[in-house]
């Protein structure tokens, strides 16, 4: 499991933990309807349980964090070559 989770975060995808939970969720109501799994619910009940939880996780789980890189005005100078003036809008 150790190597699969590198693999991940060397790709990057854990980044998207959201989908993650989305898609095990998919995959737990596939395996419940395939195999016949009985919950004590008729189909769609349990079908609805099964999304509510899905739709629940999928909210608690946080948005990643987005790599905005903070510049000085001379990297930002020397990166894009611009040599007008710069406007700052910070508060």
């Amino acid at each position: 499991m150790g190597k699969l989770l590198n693999l991940l975060t060397m790709f990057g995808p854990l980044r998207a933990a959201k989908l993650w939970v989305a898609v095990a969720m998919a995959i737990v109501a596939f395996v419940r309807v395939y195999f016949g799994i009985d919950l004590g619910l008729d189909e769609e009940t349990a079908t609805a349980v099964i999304g509510g939880i899905g739709a629940l996780l999928v909210w608690l789980v946080p948005n990643a964090k987005p790599d905005i890189p903070v510049l000085t005005e001379a990297e930002a100078r020397a990166r894009t070559g611009y040599a007008g003036p710069i406007e700052t809008r910070n508060r």
